[in-house]
C-alpha cells in the first residue's frame, strides 16, 4: 500500500513538473511571436496604402502560424515528457516516410529544391505511428527548410540485416559539430541560421527516438556534404 502510494505521489510530481516546465517555456517563446502579431496588426490598422495594409495583414498571417507551430511543438514535447510508453504496433517506414516526403514535396520545389526518396520493400519496426510520423516530418521538413534553393535533398529506408535503417541527408551548409552535438537541447537555434524556428523540433525527435529505442546518428553527409541523419532500430520479426 505504502510502495503504491509512493509510486502515485511520484507520477503525480512529474506530471506537475512537466506542466510546470510546459507553463514556463510557452510563456517564454510565445513573448516574442505575439508581439511581433500585434507590431503588423497595428501597422495594417493604421495604413492607408492598400497595398502595404496587405502585406502587414499577410506578415499577420505568417505571425499567426508561426505560434501555431510553436504551441503545437510545446504541446508534443510536454505530452512525450509526461506520458508513459506509447501504444506500439507494426509500422511500415517506408509507405509513412514516403507519405511525408510527398507531403513536403511542394515547399521543396518553391525553393527548386530536388527531393527524392528511395525505398525498394517494406522495412516494417515496432512503434507508434503517430509519434514517428512526427519525428520524420521533423527530419525532412529541416531538410527542406535549412538548405538554400536549388539543394538537394535524399530521404532513404532500406533493410540492413536485422535492422531498418531511415536517412535523410542534403546539400546544404550542414552544421558544425560543436552545434551538432548541442541539437535536441530545448530552444537552441544555430546561430546565424536565415531560418526562424522554435528550437523545439530537434528536442522532441531525440525524445521520440529514445521512446522508442532508436539509435540517432548526426553527422556530415559524405555524400551531398550536408547534413546527414540517421535513425536505426530493429525491424519487426517475420517481416
Amino acid at each position: 500500500m505504502v510502495d503504491a502510494l509512493n509510486g502515485l505521489f511520484e507520477r503525480i510530481g512529474t506530471l506537475l513538473e512537466s506542466e510546470r516546465r510546459f507553463t514556463a517555456d510557452a510563456a517564454h517563446e510565445l513573448r516574442t511571436p505575439i508581439a511581433a502579431i500585434r507590431v503588423q496588426a497595428q501597422v495594417a490598422l493604421g495604413e492607408a496604402d492598400e497595398a502595404l495594409r496587405r502585406h502587414a495583414l499577410q506578415s499577420t498571417l505568417d505571425g499567426c502560424d508561426r505560434a501555431t507551430r510553436l504551441v503545437d511543438q510545446l504541446l508534443t514535447l510536454s505530452r512525450l515528457e509526461a506520458a508513459a510508453v506509447p501504444d506500439m504496433a507494426a509500422v511500415d517506414l517506408r509507405a509513412l516516410s514516403q507519405q511525408v516526403v510527398g507531403e513536403a514535396a511542394p515547399k521543396a520545389l518553391g525553393k527548386n529544391q530536388t527531393l527524392e526518396f528511395a525505398a525498394t520493400e517494406p522495412c516494417v519496426i515496432p512503434g507508434n505511428e503517430t509519434l514517428l510520423a512526427v519525428l520524420v516530418r521533423n527530419l525532412v521538413d529541416n531538410a527542406v527548410r535549412y538548405s538554400p534553393p536549388a539543394a538537394k535533398i535524399k530521404v532513404a529506408v532500406q533493410r540492413q540485416g536485422g535492422r531498418v535503417v531511415l536517412s535523410v541527408q542534403d546539400s546544404g551548409p550542414g552544421l558544425a559539430e560543436a552545434d551538432r552535438e548541442r541539437l535536441g537541447e530545448r530552444f537552441f537555434r544555430v546561430p546565424g541560421s536565415p531560418e526562424s524556428g522554435s528550437g523545439l523540433g530537434w528536442s522532441i525527435v531525440r525524445r521520440i527516438a529514445a521512446v522508442h529505442r532508436l539509435d540517432l546518428q548526426v553527422e556530415r553527409s559524405a555524400e551531398l556534404g550536408g547534413l546527414a541523419v540517421r535513425v536505426t532500430g530493429p525491424a519487426s520479426g517475420g517481416v
